[in-house]
């Protein structure tokens, strides 16, 4: 009986530390859905990190639940006069169970995988969005900066050449103009800084587009390969 109690017990702690990972996983995952925000493609992506950063907790759990099994099933086979009895059938019953929640963690890995395409269109065009909206109302500042130059009397446009000249290094000194040729000058200036800030934003778009693409793919193959992993558990 002896040589019996230690083979038991340590099954029994293997299904438990099973059962406490996937617990873990379950609880990390709840507590990072509040507060829901369905539409925002940034909260969808951060529960899919969320999901697929603590995937590994689950999986492990859930082979140490599909070992304790047939750790359990092989015991009984061995210890009992009637190994095909009522505790056979509930251990049967039980290693199911265990197959099937490894199913449904590769099916919703894999859905997981699916919905990243779905996020990706979405946070694209938030994006696009976002910047079209951004590049438009600079352009409104802009042009009203022009209109203002274009109708201020020689005084203004006089003060105004002052303030730029001086943000000006030494050696891009302009030589003494007239007043429309300092006019034309600023109307250039911001022309220029207009210029730059088209590119600039741009540039921020495609670094954010980049980053939103390669998030995506890297949760996308994440949860393929764990789906993968709870696949093989489930044909075990």
């Amino acid at each position: 009986m002896s040589q019996n109690k230690l083979p038991l017990g340590g099954i029994k702690l293997i299904r438990r530390i099973g059962r406490v990972l996937v617990a873990v996983f379950v609880f990390a995952v709840a507590f990072n859905f509040l507060p829901l925000n369905l539409g925002s493609p940034d909260w969808s992506l951060g529960i899919s990190n969320t999901i697929v950063s603590s995937a590994s907790l689950a999986l492990v759990g859930v082979a140490l639940l599909r070992v304790s099994a047939y750790l359990q099933l092989q015991v009984h086979s061995q210890e009992t006069s009637n190994p095909k009895g009522p505790r056979l059938i509930a251990l049967k019953k039980s290693e199911l169970g265990i197959r099937r929640l490894a199913l449904a963690g590769t099916i919703s890995l894999l859905l997981l995988a699916g919905w990243q395409a779905i996020l990706f269109a979405k946070g694209m065009e938030l994006i696009t969005a976002k910047g079209a909206a951004t590049s438009s109302k600079a352009q409104e500042q802009i042009k009203a900066v022009e209109a203002r130059i274009k109708s201020a009397p020689d005084s203004v446009i006089e003060a105004e050449w002052t303030k730029f000249q001086a943000s000006l290094p030494p050696a891009f000194f302009k030589a003494e103009l007239d007043a429309p040729a300092r006019r034309k000058e600023l109307l250039s200036s911001v022309g220029a800084r207009s210029e730059q800030f088209r590119v600039d934003l741009n540039r921020q778009t495609s670094a954010a587009a980049w980053n939103l693409g390669r998030n995506a793919m890297r949760i996308c193959l994440m949860a393929i390969a764990y789906a993968w992993g709870f696949y093989g558990l489930h044909k075990l």
